[in-house]
Protein backbone atom coordinates (compact mmCIF):
# COMPACT_ATOMS: atom_id res chain seq x y z
CA UNK A 1 0.00 0.00 0.00
CA UNK A 2 1.28 3.46 -0.86
CA UNK A 3 0.40 6.70 0.83
CA UNK A 4 -0.12 9.87 -1.21
CA UNK A 5 -1.24 13.04 0.55
CA UNK A 6 -0.79 16.77 0.07
CA UNK A 7 1.18 17.86 3.11
CA UNK A 8 3.15 20.68 4.67
CA UNK A 9 6.56 19.97 6.17
CA UNK A 10 6.00 21.21 9.72
CA UNK A 11 9.11 20.27 11.66
CA UNK A 12 12.52 18.62 11.43
CA UNK A 13 14.44 17.53 14.54
CA UNK A 14 17.94 16.07 14.72
CA UNK A 15 18.19 12.85 16.76
CA UNK A 16 21.11 11.56 18.85
CA UNK A 17 22.20 9.17 16.10
CA UNK A 18 22.22 12.06 13.58
CA UNK A 19 19.04 10.84 11.87
CA UNK A 20 16.22 13.36 11.45
CA UNK A 21 12.61 13.15 12.59
CA UNK A 22 10.27 14.80 10.08
CA UNK A 23 6.73 15.91 10.83
CA UNK A 24 4.23 16.54 8.06
CA UNK A 25 0.67 17.85 8.38
CA UNK A 26 -2.01 17.05 5.82
CA UNK A 27 -3.50 20.09 4.15
CA UNK A 28 -6.99 18.64 4.20
CA UNK A 29 -9.06 16.85 6.81
CA UNK A 30 -8.64 13.07 6.76
CA UNK A 31 -11.64 10.75 7.06
CA UNK A 32 -11.60 7.82 9.46
CA UNK A 33 -10.91 5.49 6.53
CA UNK A 34 -7.96 7.64 5.40
CA UNK A 35 -6.60 7.71 8.93
CA UNK A 36 -6.86 3.91 9.13
CA UNK A 37 -4.70 3.72 5.98
CA UNK A 38 -2.06 5.88 7.66
CA UNK A 39 -2.33 4.02 10.98
CA UNK A 40 -1.71 0.66 9.25
CA UNK A 41 1.64 1.96 8.01
CA UNK A 42 2.98 3.10 11.41
CA UNK A 43 6.38 1.54 12.01
CA UNK A 44 6.87 0.64 8.35
CA UNK A 45 10.01 1.72 6.53
CA UNK A 46 9.77 3.25 3.11
CA UNK A 47 10.87 6.06 0.88
CA UNK A 48 9.68 9.64 1.14
CA UNK A 49 9.63 11.86 -1.92
CA UNK A 50 8.60 15.40 -1.07
CA UNK A 51 7.77 17.80 -3.87
CA UNK A 52 7.62 21.29 -2.32
CA UNK A 53 5.07 22.75 -4.70
CA UNK A 54 2.24 21.66 -6.92
CA UNK A 55 0.71 18.22 -7.24
CA UNK A 56 2.04 15.01 -8.71
CA UNK A 57 0.64 14.11 -12.07
CA UNK A 58 -0.84 10.66 -12.67
CA UNK A 59 2.23 9.86 -14.77
CA UNK A 60 4.60 10.90 -11.96
CA UNK A 61 2.72 8.72 -9.48
CA UNK A 62 2.94 5.73 -11.84
CA UNK A 63 6.67 6.31 -12.32
CA UNK A 64 7.28 6.56 -8.57
CA UNK A 65 5.28 3.37 -7.95
CA UNK A 66 7.50 1.51 -10.42
CA UNK A 67 10.83 2.72 -9.06
CA UNK A 68 12.84 0.05 -7.24
CA UNK A 69 14.67 1.75 -4.38
CA UNK A 70 17.33 0.06 -2.30
CA UNK A 71 17.17 0.91 1.39
CA UNK A 72 20.32 2.96 1.98
CA UNK A 73 19.84 3.37 5.70
CA UNK A 74 21.66 1.61 8.46
CA UNK A 75 21.48 -2.16 8.69
CA UNK A 76 19.62 -3.70 11.61
CA UNK A 77 22.99 -4.63 13.18
CA UNK A 78 24.23 -1.04 12.82
CA UNK A 79 21.03 0.27 14.39
CA UNK A 80 21.37 -2.18 17.31
CA UNK A 81 25.01 -1.19 17.87
CA UNK A 82 24.05 2.51 17.76
CA UNK A 83 21.24 1.96 20.24
CA UNK A 84 23.60 0.08 22.57
CA UNK A 85 26.12 2.92 22.30
CA UNK A 86 23.50 5.46 23.40
CA UNK A 87 22.45 3.13 26.25
CA UNK A 88 26.12 2.87 27.33
CA UNK A 89 26.51 6.66 27.30
CA UNK A 90 23.41 7.04 29.44
CA UNK A 91 24.18 4.24 31.91
CA UNK A 92 27.97 4.44 32.24
CA UNK A 93 27.92 0.96 33.79
CA UNK A 94 31.19 -0.06 32.10
CA UNK A 95 34.47 1.75 31.55
CA UNK A 96 34.47 1.14 27.81
CA UNK A 97 31.81 0.71 25.19
CA UNK A 98 33.46 -2.53 24.09
CA UNK A 99 32.89 -4.05 27.56
CA UNK A 100 29.28 -2.85 27.59
CA UNK A 101 28.67 -4.09 24.03
CA UNK A 102 30.16 -7.49 24.77
CA UNK A 103 28.09 -7.91 27.95
CA UNK A 104 24.80 -6.91 26.33
CA UNK A 105 25.36 -8.91 23.16
CA UNK A 106 25.99 -11.98 25.33
CA UNK A 107 22.73 -11.29 27.18
CA UNK A 108 20.85 -11.05 23.89
CA UNK A 109 22.49 -14.23 22.55
CA UNK A 110 21.77 -16.17 25.76
CA UNK A 111 18.16 -14.93 25.77
CA UNK A 112 17.47 -16.30 22.29
CA UNK A 113 19.63 -19.38 22.82
CA UNK A 114 17.48 -20.31 25.84
CA UNK A 115 14.36 -19.91 23.72
CA UNK A 116 15.78 -22.32 21.13
CA UNK A 117 16.67 -24.90 23.78
CA UNK A 118 13.10 -24.87 25.16
CA UNK A 119 11.51 -25.76 21.86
Amino acid sequence: MNLLRTVTLDRANRKKDKSVSLTFITQTEQSSEQFVEIDKMLGDSGVLYFKPSGNLTTEEVKELDNVEVENEGKSKAQRLRGMLFVAWKQSQQHDTFQEFYSTYMERIIEHYKSKLEQE
